[in-house]
């Protein structure tokens, strides 16, 4: 992938996350002028743009997106690296890009450019789907498979999606609780991601942590359950660099305003 194309990534996400907000913040009136302007100033296809904007759009649920199709090493780098920045964050960063500014700071640019993972292709190529509308699919599929089913342990479903505690939902039963984490595919093979929490909050809860499967969710839902999944599962470890924004000032700045 071309170093251009790599920054077109992070300008893209900004447009799929902020959506209109993002337009009106980088002046564009539309998402057509927005689409020629960018091609224009990083040298990249209009239409690539856009593709790539909608790639992003199934996590921040703006427009449809491309939810059908899992979403590559390199979209999973940038979503990792820029999700605790705020608006205001992910704006400099693509401005600097869009100004060409981010040329007068090597540093910025080489690890922006580095952070975007090369997408493998060909034979062993792997994708992962992040949590966007298939995951929430997932999620009400097993809702409603719990109340017909009440498995894997009969009580009372309560609903932890909103808490970020490692687990989609606990069971509550007499003295007993337990753990369920819900992964969906839209189709009947494919491979899933835990956060670090996730895993962890599984290995911590050993045979009361349930992982739930749902796939081929857009057809005949396959549902299969993974009891203590930490000890049942080898996943790799991936480690993703979260961009962080600092503003340092040299010794040399702090004794001139006393000269």
């Amino acid at each position: 992938m071309e170093n251009n194309h790599k920054l077109t990534l992070y300008v893209s996400y900004y447009l799929s996350r902020f959506n209109n907000e993002a337009l009106t913040n980088l002046n564009y009136k539309t998402w057509s002028s927005a689409f020629e302007d960018i091609s224009k100033k990083l040298n990249v296809k209009k239409l690539s743009v856009r593709n790539w904007r909608d790639e992003f759009d199934p996590l921040f649920q703006h427009r449809k997106g491309w939810y059908q199709r899992p979403m590559s090493p390199s979209r999973v780098k940038i979503v990792q690296a820029l999700e605790e920045l705020d608006e205001m964050q992910v704006r400099g960063i693509v401005i600097d890009i869009l100004t060409g500014k981010i040329k007068e700071d090597p540093e910025e640019e080489v690890q922006l450019l580095s952070l975007v993972t090369e997408d493998t292709k060909g034979k062993g190529h792997k994708t992962f789907i992040l949590r966007g509308p298939t995951g929430k699919a997932a999620e009400n599929f097993y809702i409603r498979y719990y109340n017909e089913t009440y498995l894997p342990r009969k009580g009372v479903l309560i609903d932890c999606r909103d808490l970020g505690c490692g687990y989609d939902f606990k069971i509550e039963s007499n003295d007993l609780e337990s753990y369920i984490e819900v992964k969906g595919m839209i189709d009947i093979s494919g491979g899933i991601l835990f956060t670090d929490k996730e895993w962890q909050i599984a290995a911590e809860k050993g045979n009361n942590y349930f992982l739930c499967i749902v796939k081929n969710i857009g057809n005949n839902p396959e549902i299969s359950f993974v009891q203590n999944p930490a000890s049942k599962l080898n996943p790799k470890k991936n480690i993703y660099t979260t961009i962080q924004i600092n503003w340092s000032v040299p010794e040399n700045q702090l004794i001139s305003l006393n000269a």
